[in-house]
């Protein structure tokens, strides 16, 4: 959907921001990188659709010299966000910067006094600014994986966007940027701020990964992992059709009260209660008692993580059987499945590829994805937008997709939640994909009371 400026801004500048005397050096890239990369790849030329973006208006407008006083230390504050990588002998390497320069895109609208209202002409060019900041692919290996841009009215800064690579950062890692930005905002000073943070930087973190301790966590996981597989089902949705992607959101406005209730009631994490809720969906969906998901992990709970904002979130692989059962039941297994999942999160995928390649009893379907996006912003590759009148909504999505037959993300809405699913039509034709959505919402709102059944 294209989004109309009604309000085009007065004048652009380019400005410079700076961060110098940081961390830097070369090395291998930690796993979480090195599997983003990947999968960047895999996508390209449609990897724009994986960027990452935080923006805000402020609610204190303030000079624009101190907003670039205060990007520039985020840099410095951020490995991930200085860092570029490049191939090297088949895989990638990662050289941070101790010193450089960020071109930032300043956009000015009318002045206050004018005709216009300058909330409204910020708002406006806000939206123009992140879309077209989103809109092209990273240059991985030559461009800072974070391109920003201010707002302004008066010389005062009223909104700041910053778009950002996947390489850089993942969704998870949003809120502490925010955090930081505010810190940064509030007078701390970068080196405290690093300091003061329970967070490995990506060097660290693959110095650690190459340790004795990390080669010993990378082992147990994939051996795990290994062990699912064999019992996971080869396919779980049969190709019957010439392949090509949509997606569809189902926004629902009593999910979130209702799975208050059933946190409540059943004594688990509402994102077991989602997890179940759509693995149960899923499985009927194919008419199977079963299924295997890749659900993306934050890992945030890994010692030396809990502050992370770089890419350090990976797939975990879950595969739960007698789904058909009563939902209470369901939950249960798919908590107990899931916390193997979750333990498993943290690997080499690339050591994972190799071990699969070499075990015939490993093959598993790998194509359908879970992701529980709330708490982590707007998703930019949402197409399809429901209406108050309209709850089911329909969209294109670029055809390339990494070989997935779907995937699910949960994401926050204003006043409800959404549910959102791309799927490949061969696999997961439009009927089909609005069962499971419809499915994941009534399994949901009869755990907590809203709607009877089993």
């Amino acid at each position: 959907m294209t989004h109309e400026v009604k309000t085009p801004p007065v004048a652009r500048r380019l400005r410079t921001a700076s961060f110098a005397g940081a961390t830097s050096g070369v090395g291998p890239t930690t796993w979480g990188q090195t599997a983003i990369r990947r999968a960047l790849a895999a996508l390209a030329p449609h990897d724009d659709q994986f960027n990452i973006q935080w923006s805000s208006r402020l609610d204190e407008p303030v000079p624009v010299d101190v907003v670039l006083r205060v990007v520039g230390d985020l840099f410095w504050s951020h490995e991930s966000l200085r860092t570029l990588l490049r191939e090297r002998d088949g895989g990638y390497e990662q050289t941070v910067h101790a010193d450089g320069e960020i071109t930032v895109v300043e956009d000015v609208v009318a002045l206050p006094g004018t005709a216009d209202d300058p909330e409204d002409a910020a708002e406006e060019a806000a939206q123009r600014l992140r879309t077209e900041l989103l809109a092209d692919p990273f240059d991985y290996g030559d461009e800072w994986p974070a391109r920003v841009g201010l707002v302004t009215s008066g010389g005062l800064v009223r909104h700041l966007v910053l778009a950002m690579s996947h390489t850089a950062v993942d969704g998870w890692g949003l809120p502490q940027l925010g955090t930081d930005l505010a810190a940064l905002a509030q007078g701390a000073s970068p080196a405290e701020l690093v300091t003061s943070r329970s967070a490995l930087q990506p060097l660290a973190e693959a110095a650690d990964q190459a340790s004795e301790g990390g080669r010993r966590r990378d082992e147990a996981a994939r051996s795990r992992t290994i062990a699912l597989m064999r019992s996971a089902p080869t396919v779980m949705f049969p190709a019957t059709a010439s392949p090509g992607y949509r997606q569809a959101v189902l926004r629902g406005r009593r999910t979130t009260s209702s799975l208050d209730r059933a946190v409540d009631r059943l004594g688990v994490s509402s994102s077991t209660i989602l997890l179940a809720a759509s693995c149960a969906a899923i499985a009927e969906a194919a008419t199977r008692d079963d299924c295997v998901v890749q659900v993306m992990v934050n890992n945030r709970f890994v010692p030396g993580l809990a502050g992370a904002v770089s890419p350090v979130a990976m797939e975990g692989l879950l595969y739960v059987d007698g789904l058909d059962a009563p939902f209470d039941t369901v939950v249960r297994r798919v908590w107990k499945a899931s916390m193997t999942a979750y333990r498993s999160a943290y690997y080499d995928k690339d050591r994972l590829l190799q071990d699969v390649a070499l075990d015939p009893t490993a093959r598993y379907d790998g194509t359908c994805w879970y992701n529980d996006r709330r708490g982590t912003g707007p998703d930019q590759a949402v197409r399809a937008r429901p209406t108050r009148h309209h709850r089911l909504a329909w969209g294109d999505v670029p055809e390339k997709q990494g070989g997935a037959t779907l995937v699910l993300h949960v994401l926050d809405a204003p006043g409800a939640l959404d549910l959102s699913l791309i799927v490949d039509l061969a696999r997961v034709d439009a009927a089909a994909a609005e069962r499971i959505l419809r499915a994941t919402e009534r399994n949901v709102l009869r755990a907590g009371g809203v709607l009877r059944g089993r």
